[in-house]
Order: C-alpha cells, then sequence, then structure tokens
C-alpha cells in the first residue's frame, strides 16, 4: 500500500487527507500547528458538512518528529511555507527517489522553487477546484464539490501519474491527468490575481467588488498584464476568456457571497500569498523586459496592509 502524507494539513490539506484516508488509504496528516495537531490526535478530525457532522481518526504530527518515508506526499501549506516544508521532509528521510510531491498550492513557480530541494521529474503540479474551510483547530468546514487536474512538472506524464490519479479517484476526488496543466493553473492564478488583492484593499466581498458599473475595465488592467506575460512564457491564455470567469465568480450563487482567502489571511493576522501572485507576475515580468505596473502596485499596496496588520 502506498503510504500517503499530506504536508499542511489546513483546510485543503485536511479535505484531501481525511478523504484518502475514509477510502482506506494509509495517510498522515504533517502540519507545524501544534494546537491543530494536538486536537487531531486527542479528539480526532471534527468534520462539519451541509448536513452532516462527524469525527474522523487520523494520525497528524509535526514536520520535525517525520520518522517514516513516504511515496506521495501532497503539499498544500501556504507558498511561503512549501521549501521550509519540504526541505524538512527530506532532511528527515521522508522523501526517497520515487517519492512524488504534488503540489496543489496557489500561485506561481513552485516547480522552480521545489526542484531545487527534489528533482523535477518527482514533481506534480495539480489545480484543484475543491474548497474547505478551518472553523478552528481540528474542525473542517467541508461543502460543495470539486475536482483536481495534474501533471508531472516535467511536462511528461507516466506510471506514476496513473498511479496518483487512480489514488485520487478511490476517494472520488475527480482527479484527471492533464497534458497542458500550465494553462489551467495561469487561468486559476489570474482569478486570483484580480480578486485577492482587489477585495481586500476595497474590503469587499466577491459580489460587491463585480457590482461595480466599471469593473470590467479595472479587472482588464490586470489581465492584460498577466496575458502579455504569460504569452512570453508560451503559455496560451486569453484576456476574454479570462474575463468571462472572473465574472461568472460574482452571482451570489457562485462566490459573491464569499472573501477571497487573502482577505481571510490578513484579517486573520496571517502573511498574504501576493508574492506568488501579483509578485511573481511582477518578477516574471522584469526578468523578461514587459512591465507590470499594475500588478506590482498590487503587491506594494498589500504588503503595506500586512505591515500595519500583522
Amino acid at each position: 500500500m502506498y503510504k500517503i502524507a499530506v504536508a499542511g494539513a489546513g483546510a485543503m490539506g485536511g479535505r484531501i487527507g481525511v478523504a484518502l484516508h475514509q477510502a482506506g488509504h494509509d495517510v498522515t496528516l504533517i502540519d507545524d500547528w501544534k494546537v491543530h495537531v494536538q486536537n487531531i490526535n486527542n479528539d480526532g478530525m471534527k468534520i462539519q458538512t451541509e448536513t452532516d457532522t462527524y469525527t474522523v481518526s487520523i494520525p497528524a504530527i509535526l514536520s520535525k518528529d517525520v520518522a517514516d518515508t513516504y511515496d506521495l506526499i501532497i503539499l498544500l501549506t501556504k507558498s511561503m511555507q512549501s521549501e521550509a516544508m519540504l526541505t524538512q521532509l527530506k532532511n528527515g528521510g521522508a522523501i526517497h527517489e520515487d517519492t512524488a510531491i504534488l503540489s496543489m498550492m496557489n500561485g506561481l513557480g513552485h516547480e522552480e522553487r521545489l526542484s531545487k530541494i527534489v528533482p523535477l521529474h518527482q514533481i506534480y503540479l495539480a489545480v484543484t477546484m475543491w474548497s474547505a474551510g478551518l472553523k478552528g483547530p481540528g474542525h473542517l468546514l467541508l461543502e460543495g464539490t470539486g475536482s483536481i487536474n495534474f501533471q508531472c512538472a516535467n511536462g511528461v506524464n507516466n506510471e506514476i501519474s496513473e498511479t496518483i490519479a487512480h489514488i485520487l479517484n478511490t476517494a472520488n476526488l475527480n482527479a484527471t491527468i492533464s497534458n497542458n496543466v500550465f494553462e489551467a493553473i495561469w487561468t486559476k492564478v489570474t482569478v486570483n490575481c484580480v480578486l485577492n488583492p482587489l477585495c481586500t484593499i476595497l474590503n469587499q466581498r466577491i459580489g460587491e467588488f463585480g457590482a461595480y458599473s466599471k469593473v470590467n475595465e479595472m479587472v482588464s488592467l490586470i489581465i492584460d498584464e498577466i496575458v502579455t506575460v504569460a504569452h512570453a512564457k508560451n503559455i496560451e491564455i486569453e484576456a476574454d476568456t479570462l474575463l468571462n470567469t472572473i465574472t461568472a465568480m460574482y452571482p451570489d450563487s457562485e462566490q459573491g457571497l464569499h472573501y477571497p482567502s487573502m482577505y481571510q489571511d490578513l484579517n486573520n493576522g496571517r502573511p498574504t500569498e501576493i508574492d506568488f501572485l501579483n509578485g511573481q507576475i511582477a518578477k516574471y515580468g522584469q526578468e523578461l523586459g514587459i512591465l507590470t505596473p499594475i500588478n506590482q502596485m498590487l503587491t506594494h499596496q498589500i504588503h503595506q496592509l500586512e505591515r500595519n496588520q500583522l
């Protein structure tokens, strides 16, 4: 049986880990939030859904206490924590030469950073449309359905890709092996680059933001910079499609009633992932000689808010 670790067992990591555990897989949650780990081990993971409340018994440990070696490590830390987590796991002997590292994190550039720690062919990049909430340490809120789209970071899918897809799908996680996951990643990143910083700066829910009469004009300034950078990196995404994707999120029946994750992070005293979203676009732009003043300004504005609130 594959030994699986979920590194970063917050809302999404908890959801994925619990689903795999309930499907009969050998799963360990790894996280560095001590009270979260303690609560899971002492009382189980409390699960709240739209219709039910129950508890799942699943093992959890701190990263410094890892003693096992894993065949699959699903990486769902915050982006800024991923390198430290992966380094800790490697130094602790958790990673062998065939261990697959499946990154489901938001943002760009993960393959570049993680491949400094493990070879690129061991890294798999995923986009997930599942969502989850964390009501407190050891307490998950699970609503709705979703999917996972992934590909080996070197662009070459293999037998391990098939194995990962099979494992995920035994847990009804709706996984698909992609032939071009980078387009899906950049599409999701564009959505996050628009809604996360703007709703955070403006203190608005997604629907409130979308109600502005000139919202398309506002949003297109960001999208155009991202598309220009993407095309320079041979990523084929189109501005009109991206605008339609974002617009579809405004209704209350979709995401309109929600604040984006960046707003929640900032207002709960946590650092944001701005450097892996708009900040990474600006970094790529600088490397490519492409001006990205809107994304640069949004990055600075969020860092100013972090400075004031963290």
